[in-house]
């Protein structure tokens, strides 16, 4: 018999929690709730990781608690790898990707379906992560409509858009940003069916019979003309998220400005202080939900690579 365990949900990661900050002094403000809705894909190893690195943390400022700073930090720390400050990052790099992640941010910001935003930095984490825009669910998610998707790329794509608008140039920065687009536009095409042109029909099945060998080349199961098709449909959806990207940022290019420049002088910020800086009052959409919750996909949290 095989027993199958998943993941713990949002309520589980919180009673997790519980139990293993009873092994730690914690200070009496702390909201394992927001831990517990911004830890997404975590296992209970990986929870138990996190307040060790907390408390860690804490001892390391000579505190005899941990505080809710402590806790975010050692979830950004499990999940993307620790502040890399002493790493040597030339100003053209740092303006470059402040602009990046602005872009990410401000498109992330217009697109009503995208999962919200939690917090931006330029500071390098992890090994290859010159900057990073951190965009976290809500709540468990294990469906997304079409025009969640499609908001995904158009804000992936957001950092591309800013480069070329604001530097005059493009980078390898984005080489992440355009694998995920074009893996979600391939999965929204080849496995969804959301292709208006392609319709309700899975292409790319690569279950073979038990008695075919498994080293063996796999055979597409559609015609070279259908395959020509999907690229096609693939490329539209890419380059319409590139467009809409471009549409977002031309009419926000104010924003993204302002936002790269408190960046640059700040490093990293969260949604509280983006909103009051471009002046986001009442936005219940973003602004409710970190006060409140801070709601955590690897990204997505959404990471950049450098080559």
């Amino acid at each position: 018999r095989q027993v199958v365990l998943d993941l713990p949900d949002i309520a589980g990661r919180k009673q997790i929690l519980d139990v293993h900050v009873k092994n730690i002094k914690v200070g009496e403000n702390i909201d394992l709730d927001v831990i517990a809705r911004t830890t997404p894909g975590f296992s209970g190893a990986d929870l138990a990781s996190l307040c060790n690195e907390a408390a860690l943390l804490a001892a390391r400022e000579e505190r005899e608690f941990v505080v809710q700073n402590d806790l975010e930090e050692a979830r950004d720390k499990v999940s993307w790898g620790r502040e890399r400050k002493s790493r040597k990052i030339t100003d053209r790099e740092r303006k470059l990707t402040s602009y990046h992640e602005a872009g990410h941010t401000i498109v992330a910001l217009n697109c009503e379906c995208a999962a919200p935003v939690h917090k931006v930095t330029i500071i390098p984490r992890g090994r290859a992560y010159l900057g990073a825009t951190f965009m976290m669910p809500k709540e468990d998610s294990y469906t997304k409509t079409r025009q969640e998707l499609l908001d995904s790329m158009a804000v992936a794509m957001g950092g591309r858009v800013a480069e070329e608008i604001f530097i005059g140039d493009i980078s390898s920065g984005a080489s992440g940003d355009i694998e995920q687009a074009t893996r979600t536009a391939r999965m929204m095409v080849c496995s969804f069916g959301m292709a208006e042109d392609i319709g309700p029909i899975q292409y790319g099945d690569r279950l073979h019979p038990m008695h075919v060998r498994a080293d063996l080349m796999q055979q597409d199961d559609y015609s070279q003309e259908t395959a020509r098709e999907l690229d096609v449909e693939v490329k539209k959806l890419v380059t319409g998220a590139l467009d809409r990207a471009r549409t977002i940022l031309a009419r926000e290019k104010d924003n993204v400005a302002k936002l790269a420049e408190a960046l640059l002088e700040k490093e990293t910020m969260s949604i509280a202080e983006i909103d009051e800086l471009l002046g986001r009052t009442g936005v219940p959409s973003q602004d409710d939900v970190t006060s409140a919750a801070e709601s955590a996909e690897p990204i997505t949290s959404r990471t950049d690579e450098q080559e």
